[in-house]
């Protein structure tokens, strides 16, 4: 954390230190352009058309089938069980990110406070939208969280070892993508056991496993929720597994409101005290299709 520290007369500021790379926001890619070309709509929220989880293509017997349309429909729904139908759409709604600082002005300037903001936002807005995204704690509760199931092979609450929980979460993977590059998002506690006991390498500035799935570690998943609401026990921590994930962000803004006063870009400092109060303000968004959503629960024991 920077510090202000008196160094003779002259009072100074540590330097925020470099980020940790391969962090959430590295990875996941920019929400693509709405129709219409208006980069900013999605402050309204996003709604689009789910994929379909699961196989579509299949191989059949072909002396089963005739030529004849009709009959090759019937063959296929009998094989498969139902043809594909348009899915209800799903929604997203953006959330605020917000930080405030309180100072007086004998030791800050306003200026001097809101490039600290600045600063911080810059080195944790990762970490925020890392912790939105399991938590949907800002946007309408739509999270990894609230939307996981239990991979076929694994029961909800049950805690297993890291490569056990890792193998379940790619089974999952495939058989719902069916081929795409999913993500597994990993607590950081939980990253470097990962990379020795599951094989995962670096590839292109990210970790991946043997099957190409890509493995997130973000300060903002230590201490993940329980899928299921209630807390976790000492020496566990959950994992998420998703498919493609999409962000958008607004630049922060700096809002001054100075105690006493309306907030307006017209405040000064009241005159009976020399404290103020400076805030930031942006928006964001994350937007993943449910499919590829899964959690199991990992033991640092193994």
């Amino acid at each position: 954390m920077p510090a202000n520290l008196e160094v003779g007369l002259r009072r100074t500021t540590l330097p925020m230190g470099p980020l940790q790379p391969r962090r959430l926001l590295d990875i996941i890619q920019r929400l693509p352009a709405t129709e219409g070309g208006n980069s900013m709509r999605w402050l309204e929220g996003v709604t689009w058309e789910p994929f379909t989880c699961g196989p579509t293509l299949l191989a059949i017997d072909e002396a089963t089938c005739s030529t004849d349309p009709p009959d090759l429909d019937a063959a296929y729904v009998d094989a498969l069980g139902a043809v594909q139908t348009c899915a209800a759409w799903k929604s997203q709604t953006p959330f605020q990110i917000i930080d405030g600082f309180n100072a007086s002005t004998l030791d800050y300037t306003a200026g001097e406070v809101g490039d600290r903001l600045i600063a911080m936002y810059n080195r944790e807005i990762s970490a925020a939208f890392a912790r939105e995204l399991l938590s949907g704690n800002g946007s309408s509760d739509r999270s990894l969280s609230n939307e996981a199931v239990a991979p076929a092979e694994l029961a909800f609450g049950a805690a297993v070892p890291l490569k056990r929980a890792l193998s379940a979460l790619e089974s999952h993977l495939a058989l719902t993508l069916q081929g795409v590059v999913g993500y597994l998002h990993v607590p950081p506690g939980l990253l470097a056991e990962a990379v020795l006991t599951y094989g995962l390498r670096l590839v292109d500035g990210h970790w991946e496993t043997p099957a190409g799935n890509i493995v997130i570690s973000d300060a903002g998943y230590a201490e993940p929720p329980n899928p299921g609401g209630g807390a976790v026990a000492d020496g566990e921590d959950w994992i998420y597994s998703s498919g493609p994930i999409f962000y958008e962000s607004t630049a922060p803004v700096n809002l001054t409101a100075f105690e006493g006063g309306t907030g307006g870009a017209n405040d000064t400092t009241p005159w009976n005290r020399n404290r103020f109060t400076e805030w930031l303000v942006g928006y964001g968004i994350l937007v993943f299709d449910d499919c590829g959503v899964s959690a199991a629960l990992a033991s640092y024991t193994t």
